[in-house]
């Protein structure tokens, strides 16, 4: 057994169809009209239009709003179910009537005796729309928290082989809807059941109803049988809490979500001068713009109606990320105040100018360009791309449907230099009698960019990716072009030819603007609720990329929403905000993808973090407390970002943290220093190895005029080798919870004097019974060193060795098994009249003679 190591340091709109809880105002694009539908899928919620003259009548089975009872019951052979114990909803095994089940939409409710068990079911016929299913009354029945397990039988003897029905809870007011939706076959009854946390929406739900997705044309006669809910755990008792800010959103060694202190969607990646940047939707601002509870958890869909702002982030190793803040976009102090939202960004470079993409709306596309990825932005047109500069004989020629969302930009450029545009989206295109969709909706477009990056080369071409519903994607990979996009969910999934609900699906092809049916490949990453659970339906965004050899898929899941519902014991209650996550991106031999599993790990850590030079204080793997917040001092670290501005640590209480991964502090740090403004007297600063609470190396006293930015440091000891480091903030003696203590702009830390020498360790049995631990030294520097070994077994000097030369020592450890250990090396030497200390330790492994 031989350990080494070397002892040189290496160096919908209106609101948007982005979530399940969406409603798109109807805008006029030309002649075109584009009308937006809610998503129903995953527990997510759906927007609807609110029925008119909705009646609860629970206990009345005669003649509502079409509503037929059938005149006396006609007992089959079958053996009637017994009564569901504890069941809040009016009796759903039909046996003689169906009181407190009602069609206020219009439909006909009837006794049928084609049952699932017992004497009869309970049919829907003349259904005139997609809210015209029966209805049951569970206003006030439903507890926060609480587990529920909702059951039914179904059957359908017309229209599509297999259908979709959802069971849907619903307010009133039939806003903030949850499906849980399920396909069935036709000509068969089948089963469904499903258990869920109850959320806001379950509580404030006023319905339960069966139905066909919302919008969809499947209006055909169903029958239910055997519906129940009832109540299988209660709800846990509220947790001690004092702040959704002590919620550790992103765990300790977990590299998903990107960061924890703030939402973002619909994540876009660009490349410049060798670092990756990461573009998102700022959910943030609109969190902030809704109503929250009195700990700050959200009671309000996210909506996106008030986002006018961009997210930016970057990295250099994929795990240590740098909040640089935000992009003012939209309305006044944007880049294009006359746009009225900024969402799903797309950004590319091109001649040392990064051309910034967005979607002002569902209404079209924009794009402002920056010298910088942090800007300065300018607003090159004054309008949008599309569709204000798409040629007027194109729209009036029906290029853009009624119903076609001109959203949700991709910007590629191929090896040529020729750029393309993507855009559009929606699940159901076109007027009667050519209405497109689910299936084949055709609602994206490409179209070719001339070399200014802003100005259209021809007309949009259509794309029919099966099952399209929006998220435009494009990304080259050995030679292919995939063209990746979110399903909709309304789509019957067809393996080869359709894709599951709310997925990521993708196109192969070997022409950008190839983008035929024909060209569909399969399935990229399913949707998030499959991996992150409740509360993490609704709407798939995603980017694809290459960055330092590998390939990377980047997404949004709700997981801090996930994280903070789950701290205040209501968990699945996200509303609709979302962070971002990436991935590993892998390929079968034949380019084709293979599916991406989301997880919280994330990534791998690319390259070591260098700590010596002055690096953002917002530099973060992890945090708990800490926000960031803008500063108008220049960032050192960033010097080309400056027109942009840069950020600080803000927000800092007694006990917060920062901390970063991965840190190569090589032969040893000397000292650290931070740039810091007190905001009360008496503040520190403890650095931590490996843990918020691992050992303390330094301890930075917070000291300066209460106000003003000063530049403060302590020595460092300990810190050798590669750890995750921790600023972890202490307030002074007496100070109230929650005080803010200071603002941080940057860290920095010097390197302690090294010495250049190497440590062998090896461990071999003697006489059949003892094992003795040899330690070699080589001194790879200019000056001789002192060496001496020390192991849990003994302490050997060996004295002065010269460079280019070594030395051995053995340790007689006096036993025939010994566990797992460590040998530490101390090296001493006199450097430009100054005494140098290093220590250095070599794990070692378990040994035994024999």
């Amino acid at each position: 057994m031989k350990t080494t190591i070397d002892g040189a340091r290496t160096a919908p709109r209106p609101r948007r169809a982005r979530s399940g809880a969406m409603r798109l105002a109807t805008a006029l694009v030309g002649a075109a009209a584009l009308v937006a539908s809610p998503m129903a899928a995953f527990g997510s919620s759906a927007a609807y239009v609110a029925p008119a003259g909705i009646v609860d009548n629970g206990a009345f089975a005669g003649v509502i709003s079409g509503v037929v009872p059938m005149a006396g019951a006609v007992v089959t052979a079958g053996a009637e179910p017994p009564a569901v114990p504890g069941n809040l909803l009016p009796d759903g095994r039909f046996v003689s009537d169906f009181t407190g089940w009602t069609a206020p939409r219009g439909g006909t409710l009837a006794l049928s005796q084609d049952a699932a068990s017992g004497a009869n079911s309970l049919q829907a016929t003349a259904r005139a729309n997609t809210q015209s299913g029966p209805f049951a009354s569970v206003t006030g029945k439903l507890e926060l928290g609480a587990v529920y397990r909702l059951t039914g039988k179904l059957k359908f003897d017309e229209g599509n082989a297999t259908q979709q029905f959802n069971f849907t809870f619903c307010p009133a007011n039939f806003n903030g809807c949850a499906d849980y939706g399920q396909t069935f076959t036709k000509g068969e009854w089948g089963s469904f059941s499903r258990e869920f946390t109850a959320e806001a929406k379950h509580v404030a739900a006023d319905w339960l109803f069966v139905e066909t997705p919302w919008g969809s044309s499947a209006l055909q006669a169903f029958s239910v049988d055997e519906v129940s809910l009832i109540k299988i755990a209660d709800a846990p008792e509220g947790p001690d809490f004092s702040g959704l800010e002590n919620v550790q959103t992103k765990p300790v060694g977990d590299h998903n979500p990107l960061v924890g202190h703030k939402f973002g969607a619909d994540p876009h990646h660009l490349v410049y001068d060798g670092r990756l940047y990461i573009y998102s939707t700022d959910d943030t601002q609109q969190y902030e713009l809704n109503s929250k509870d009195a700990n700050g958890l959200p009671t309000q869909s996210n909506g996106y109606g008030g986002i006018t702002r961009l997210n930016v982030m970057s990295t250099s190793d994929m795990v240590n990320w740098v909040d640089h803040g935000t992009v003012p976009v939209a309305r006044a102090g944007g880049a294009a105040p006359w746009s009225r939202n900024s969402w799903a960004p797309a950004a590319i470079e091109k001649d040392g100018k990064v051309y910034l993409y967005f979607c002002d709306s569902g209404t079209g596309t924009a794009v402002v360009v920056g010298g910088s990825p942090l800007g300065p932005w300018e607003d090159p047109l004054g309008k949008k791309i599309i569709p204000d500069t798409v040629s007027p004989e194109y729209i009036a020629g029906g290029g853009f449907p009624a119903g076609m969302w001109l959203f949700d930009p991709e910007v590629f450029i191929d090896d040529d230099g020729q750029g393309y545009l993507y855009f559009g989206g929606n699940s159901q295109i076109g007027t009667s009698p050519n209405v497109q969709g689910p299936q084949n909706p055709k609602s994206t477009r490409v179209v070719k960019l001339q070399d200014d990056m802003v100005t259209l080369d021809g007309d949009p071409v259509e794309i029919d990716g099966p099952g399209m519903f929006e998220a435009s994607s494009m990304f080259k990979h050995d030679g292919k072009y995939y063209y990746s996009y979110s399903s909709n969910f309304q789509v019957n999934e067809v393996p080869g030819a359709y894709p599951s609900r709310g997925a990521i699906a993708y196109m192969m092809t070997d022409d950008p603007m190839d983008l035929t049916a024909a060209q569909y490949a399969g399935v990229a990453f399913q949707n998030p609720s499959t991996f992150f659970g409740a509360g993490n339906g609704g709407n798939n965004h995603s980017d694809m990329f290459d960055y330092k050899g590998g390939t990377y898929f980047t997404y949004h899941a709700q997981t801090r929403g996930a994280a903070w519902a789950a701290a205040l014991g209501t968990p699945g209650a996200t509303q609709g905000y979302r962070s971002v996550h990436i991935d590993k991106l892998e390929f079968n031999a034949d380019g084709t993808i293979k599916p991406v599993t989301g997880t919280r790990a994330g990534v791998e850590q690319v390259e070591s973090f260098d700590p010596y030079r002055t690096f953002e204080a917002e530099t973060l793997a992890w945090q708990r407390g800490v926000s960031v917040a803008k500063t108008e001092a220049a960032s050192v670290e960033f010097p080309k970002h400056n027109g942009g501005g840069n950020m600080m640590l803000s927000a800092v209480d007694d006990g917060d943290f920062a901390g970063i991964a991965g840190v190569d502090f090589g032969a040893g740090a000397a000292t650290v220093s931070a740039t810091v403004k007190p905001l009360v007297a008496g503040g520190s600063i403890q650095v931590r190895l490996d843990d918020v609470d691992g050992p303390v190396v330094a301890e930075i006293p917070v000291e300066g005029t209460v106000g003003e930015w000063t530049s403060v440091e302590a020595a460092v000891t300990g810190a050798t080798g590669e750890h995750d480091v921790f600023f972890v903030f202490a307030g002074p003696e007496g100070a109230e919870a929650g005080t803010d203590l200071a603002e941080v702009d940057n860290w920095s830390f010097t390197a302690a004097a090294s010495l250049a020498f190497s440590v062998e360790v090896t461990t071999r049995c003697v006489a059949g019974k003892n094992l003795t631990q040899t330690v070699r030294v080589v001194n790879d520097d200019a000056v001789g060193i002192a060496f001496t070994a020390v192991s849990d077994f003994g302490r050997r000097d060996l004295g002065t060795v010269t460079p280019d030369a070594g030395k051995s020592v053995a340790i007689n450890t006096r036993a025939a098994v010994i566990p797992a250990g460590e040998v530490t090396v101390e090296a001493t030497a006199t450097v430009g009249g100054e005494q140098v200390q290093v220590q250095r330790q070599v794990d070692t492994e378990a040994a035994a003679c024999g």
